[in-house]
């Protein structure tokens, strides 16, 4: 693969006409650092978060070697890379012979379920295979979030989780087959709010306590998710360090080891996608490029939060920061009228067609849901020595772990 050292030498060599998600494992490196010194117990990675190989391979160099996979793509996609990592199949609901696969063929002993009908199923899939199967085998029961949080615009328990009082009865059924047991939950994607981890953390011991004697002690772990939040532009979000102190003080009194699956929070900072402006019309507010919702924008829609730009000319140059700003209004690349952002982009008056807009921050979510609707192909991934950063509005301590 063609490596280029910034965005510039990228427009200037390749003159792209479709669009590009400009990779550099750098950022991954950082954010895993953080996540593997600070959070208090082990780290894993969603890898519905992006699956791409390189990205995959620069989480794996990065030191994380525990996956929460949803299928099996994503099964054999790590195992293909790092053949002694540690899976955890936490889609709550899975074909039977995906559980099979999971079990037999790739050796995952950890399962999540919210309730007794998918219990059935893997219980199903072990019959015969002995107690001792069941006694390697740690089925986490994923609980209902009481109290909603992240970006007000995903709802996770609308189709997944048990109330409380249904899963302290699923852990005592779970356990009472022989199985190993835990607890996880669902905490919001780009979650606002630390100390959700320590009210859910809180609810998880309650419901160990309602199960067992001996309380949390009783589980092999407690998944807290992801749900970790990144840093864009005029953001509300705390400081990172906030939730991991939020964690550990909820945990103090936790007598089993508490493990985090982040998607975004490890990968989003990875990627800026650079777009061409396929047409400007003449003092017209609105720039039609080469990418949107059915492509790497698939998110935008839902969110209350937006990437950072940045402008480029036709032949690579940056266009000054200091000069005159408008709002635009960006719409998409297919015939669907649906296919805009949600939120105008600030960007230099004097931009055109032919002209580049890069986006910050697309590292997560947007290959990974990329679509070929109206024929056009998702973004692919091109190696630059460096990727633009932005000033986000967060301190360093947002950002950095101290």
């Amino acid at each position: 693969m063609t490596s280029y050292a910034s965005v510039s030498e990228l427009i200037r060599g390749e003159a792209p006409d479709s669009p590009l998600l400009c990779f550099s494992p750098a950022s991954i490196n950082e954010r895993v650092k953080q996540f593997l010194t600070h959070f208090p117990g082990e780290t894993g990675w969603a890898v519905k978060s992006n699956p791409h190989p390189l990205v995959v391979r620069a989480v794996i160099e990065a030191g994380i070697r525990a996956f929460d996979v949803a299928s099996r793509h994503e099964i054999d996609l790590i195992l293909q890379h790092c053949p002694s990592a540690t899976l955890h199949f936490n889609h709550p609901v899975k074909a039977p012979e995906d559980i099979a696969y999971a079990w037999h063929s790739a050796g995952i002993r950890s399962f999540a379920i919210d309730c007794p009908e998918e219990l059935e199923k893997i219980d199903a899939v072990l019959d015969g295979a002995g107690e001792e199967a069941r006694r390697d085998t740690v089925l986490t029961i994923r609980f209902r979030n009481t109290r909603p949080a992240g970006t007000g615009n995903y709802s996770f328990d609308e189709k997944f989780g048990a109330r409380p009082g249904e899963a302290a009865g699923l852990l005592r059924r779970v356990a009472g087959l022989g199985y190993r047991t835990g607890l996880t939950f669902h905490p919001g994607s780009q979650n606002r709010d630390p100390e959700s981890y320590a009210t859910l953390v809180d609810l998880a011991r309650g419901i160990a306590a309602e199960s067992f004697a001996r309380g949390t002690a009783a589980l092999a772990h407690i998944n807290v998710g992801g749900g970790f939040p990144c840093f864009y532009p005029g953001g509300p979000e705390p400081e990172l360090k906030t939730y991991f102190a939020a964690i550990a003080n909820a945990a103090s009194s936790i007598a089993c080891p508490i493990i985090c699956e982040p998607g975004r929070a490890l990968v989003a900072e990875s990627a800026n996608l650079l777009t061409r402006i396929n047409l400007r019309r003449k003092d017209d507010p609105r720039l039609y490029i080469n990418e949107g919702i059915y492509g790497s924008f698939m998110e935008t829609p839902f969110v209350d939060f937006q990437p950072p730009v940045r402008a480029y000319s036709a032949d690579g140059r940056p266009f000054p920061e200091a000069g005159t700003y408008d709002d635009f209004q960006i719409w998409g690349a297919t015939c669907d009228s649906l296919d805009r952002l949600r939120m105008p982009v600030s960007l230099p008056s004097a931009i055109g067609t032919g002209d580049f807009i890069e986006f910050g921050m697309m590292g997560a979510y947007t290959n990974a849901t990329a679509t070929h609707f109206n024929g056009m192909e998702p973004a692919r991934l091109i190696a630059i020595d460096e990727i633009t950063s932005w000033p986000v509005g967060a301190t360093a301590a947002q950002i950095h772990c101290e």
